[in-house]
């Protein structure tokens, strides 16, 4: 097994610029930072963080790492996870992301010099290394949300491709044959799961999606992507939203236009936030177990903390349809 030593032998480097790069203490210029980097990936190496003694000296920290701290849904995971982890004793430390893969690595390297126990993270993008890097540092991580799909990783998801069956499903029930469907980024597998649910379901029985993805999840977001639709000339009786946001943004879009809800256009989302129940009409949707995923994240941490290494861990969570008032019978 490769030393810090064979690191900063391969490297070029003093073993202190390697323990530099690893917990990001301080400052080291890209070029060194790379060189480094490439030797730990050539030699595989994996430095055991706990064996240095931190967890004889636990700070009893979890960091969570989040896109976006604005945004209702990732609210409730950072209120939850919390809530677990000052349960167990644990403090949380948030670091925001802001849906950017550069903030995503300040973050990280953030929570790596303070020490903490593990991390708990709903990444950027599928194309994120925070999990990799994690991983290769020997610090304990759970994905959430914007899991990875990786065999390597511990991950608390919630079944994405049967919510979009549920939507489908429910859609068609209520008579719907023209639909629509605002995703989020294609980027995050969570969006491709649903859609390709919701489409199945759909296509089974002969009817066709219209689909238009935007860059995010957000209320902003879901009032161009209606625009982009009736600018593409679709005719629908009905939308899925990929977030409850997406889904209040469209119905402001479509009232603007004169159009009434639900008796012109049904509109559903997902996510079950609480701001939902406050528009008119109430927001019908489907529904993540926030504190559900939230307790299995924490408790997966907890235990990779206290054991080491084990088997990476998958757990699946299901949605639950919340019937409201903006969709009707067709």
């Amino acid at each position: 097994m490769a030393s810090l030593k064979d690191v900063s032998k391969a490297a070029g480097v003093s073993p202190s610029t390697v323990s530099r790069v690893i917990t990001g203490s301080r400052p080291v210029d890209e070029e060194t930072r790379e060189r480094v980097l490439e030797a730990i990936r050539t030699l595989d190496y994996r430095p055991n963080l706990l064996a240095r003694g931190l967890r004889n000296k636990s700070r009893k920290s979890i960091g969570l790492m989040v896109p976006s701290i604005l945004h209702e849904t990732f609210a409730n995971f950072i209120y939850f996870v919390e809530e677990a982890c000052v349960s167990h004793g644990f403090t949380m430390l948030l670091g925001n992301t802001q849906a950017d893969a550069e903030a995503e690595e300040r973050v990280l390297k953030n929570f790596i010099g303070m020490s903490v126990d593990g991390v708990i993270v709903s990444q950027v993008s599928d194309e994120s290394a925070v999990v990799k890097s994690l991983n290769r540092l020997g610090i304990p991580v759970v994905g959430i949300d914007r899991a990875p799909d990786d065999e390597e990783a511990d991950r608390v998801v919630v079944f994405n491709r049967e919510a979009g069956e549920i939507a489908a499903r429910y859609l068609y029930s209520m008579g719907h044959r023209q639909v629509a469907c605002i995703g989020g980024p294609e980027t995050v597998s969570l969006s491709r799961e649903r859609l390709d649910g919701f489409r199945s379901f759909l296509t089974e029985k002969g009817i066709e999606v219209h689909h238009v993805s935007g860059p995010d999840f957000e209320f902003e977001t879901g009032i161009a992507m209606v625009r982009k639709l009736l600018g593409q000339g679709c005719e629908f009786s009905a939308i899925w939203a990929h977030s409850d946001l997406l889904a209040i943004g469209a119905m402001q879009e479509l009232a603007r236009l004169g159009m009434r809800i639900p008796e012109d256009v049904s509109i559903m989302g997902m996510d079950g936030i609480q701001l939902g129940e406050m528009v008119r009409p109430t927001l019908t949707t489907i529904r993540q177990p926030f504190r559900e995923i939230c307790q299995h994240a924490v408790r997966l941490l907890l235990e990779r903390i206290e054991h080491g290494h084990a088997r990476p861990t998958r757990i699946v969570v299901r949605p639950e349809l919340i019937v409201r008032d903006s969709v009707c019978h067709r």
